[in-house]
C-alpha cells in the first residue's frame, strides 16, 4: 500500500510542476475552416476572432519528420482563449481528428513564459513515459508539442510563444 501512496506522491508532484510554471492558455477544436466556425460563432456573440496561419519552421508527427502547417483563429475569454484550428498544409494530428472524429473538441494548451519552462514541462511528461504526438519548432515564435493524455481524454499542448503578429484579419 505505501508503493502505492509514493507513486501517487510521485505523480502528483510531476503535475504540480508542469501547471505551476505555466498558465491555461486555451481550449481547442478542430475544424474544417476557421473562417467560417469563427463568422458563426461571432453571430452567437463570441468573439471576435484573430485569425492566423501558421507555417512551423520544423514539424514532427508520431516521431516523424511531416512538414504541415495550420489556421488558427483565437477569441479571448477572461485570461484564455478559444482556439479553433484547421489543417492547412500537409499531414498532422489535426487532419487524423478530423477524419477520425470530425470537427470538435481537441487539446487543453499551457502556455509557458519561457522556452526553457516549456522544455522544463515537456522533460517531465517524457520522463513520465508520456507520448509526444507532434511537435513543431516556429522558430523566433516559440515552440509546441501535444502529449497524449487519457486520463483526459484529449490531448495536452505545452506551448512557448512570443508576441504574435498582428492577425491576418479579424471577424466579428
Amino acid at each position: 500500500m505505501s508503493d502505492r501512496r509514493e507513486s501517487s506522491a510521485v505523480n502528483l508532484e510531476a503535475r504540480v510542476k508542469i501547471t505551476e510554471s505555466g498558465t491555461l492558455h486555451h481550449t481547442s477544436f478542430v475544424v474544417h475552416d476557421v473562417e467560417k466556425t469563427a463568422a458563426a460563432l461571432g453571430e452567437s456573440g463570441i468573439g471576435p476572432w484573430g485569425v492566423w496561419t501558421i507555417e512551423p519552421a520544423a514539424t514532427t508527427v508520431r516521431g516523424r519528420e511531416v512538414p504541415f502547417s495550420f489556421r488558427i483563429a483565437f477569441a479571448s475569454v477572461g485570461d484564455s482563449n478559444f482556439e479553433l484550428l484547421a489543417p492547412h498544409e500537409g499531414e498532422s494530428i489535426y487532419v487524423g481528428h478530423l477524419e477520425a472524429n470530425g470537427e470538435g473538441f481537441h487539446h487543453t494548451c499551457i502556455a509557458y513564459s519561457s522556452r526553457e519552462a516549456m522544455r522544463e514541462a515537456k522533460a517531465e511528461l517524457v520522463r513520465q513515459g508520456r507520448e509526444i504526438v507532434q511537435s513543431a519548432d516556429m522558430g523566433e515564435l516559440g515552440e509546441l508539442c501535444y502529449f497524449e493524455m487519457p486520463e483526459m481524454g484529449a490531448l495536452l499542448e505545452l506551448l512557448y510563444v512570443t508576441e504574435l503578429p498582428a492577425p491576418e484579419k479579424t471577424i466579428g
